[in-house]
């Protein structure tokens, strides 16, 4: 019932702006990746700007409840050579490769052996990196392991782009929503049912109605 958008607009605008919509899309793209490749443990890093590092957004499997928001430099590990780069990496013995960064492994407490790498990349511009550790690749071999792989990346860094846009959405048109548009998505993004919502809507439509009639004044 908001004024100026649609009632169907606004309850999926509230959903696709809630920041939980958010996480769950990322921690989804994960267990996909790591589900896929029967992997021990899969995470996505999204590059910090003003910090210049490295941080994990979200992460399935092995260490996971230890790294959500561990930040890493840029210029170092195997995720930093791929954001630096732009390119996808299969890494058969990690021992055996200079990039490894067996110090940083050791403290999320899993050493992987193999380890998959590829960038995150929106609008020509590297903006992440999505790891998988010790992925089983003889079910696909190699080659067609990292196809794949560089396609569940492209499509991540998608979903990726649909959330920097409804955060966009949200800066833009936040000015030009009326009070009851503004109203309707904020409660839309609370776990309220819509049945809910809409009779608090209702109910102060009918509040407002009644008191600008006595010559208060509406919202």
């Amino acid at each position: 019932m908001a004024l100026g958008i649609p009632d169907s607009l606004t309850s999926s605008l509230g959903r696709l702006l809630r920041p939980s919509e958010h996480d769950e899309l990322l921690r989804s793209a994960v267990r996909l990746a790591r589900l896929t490749f029967s992997a021990k443990a899969a995470s996505v890093f999204l590059y910090d700007e003003e910090r210049d590092r490295l941080v994990f957004e979200a992460s399935s499997g092995e260490g996971e409840d230890r790294l959500l928001g561990v930040a890493i430099p840029t210029a170092g590990g195997v995720a930093g050579w791929v954001f630096q780069t732009g390119e996808t990496v299969l890494l058969g013995d990690v021992q055996d490769d200079p990039r490894f960064d067996r110090e940083f492994a050791q403290s999320t407490g899993y050493v992987p052996t193999t380890l998959m790498a590829a960038p995150l990349e929106l609008e020509d511009r590297v903006i992440g990196v999505m790891e998988v550790l010790d992925p089983a690749l003889q079910r696909f071999g190699e080659m067609a392991a990292v196809d794949l792989f560089t396609e569940l990346a492209a499509q991540t860094a998608i979903t990726l782009a649909l959330m920097a846009a409804a955060r966009s959405l949200t800066r833009t048109t936040r000015e030009g929503l009326t009070p009851w548009t503004r109203l309707e998505i904020a409660l839309s993004r609370t776990e309220a049912s819509d049945a809910a919502v809409d009779d608090l809507l209702n109910a102060l439509s009918r509040f407002v109605t009644a008191t600008s009639g006595r010559g208060g004044h509406p919202l």
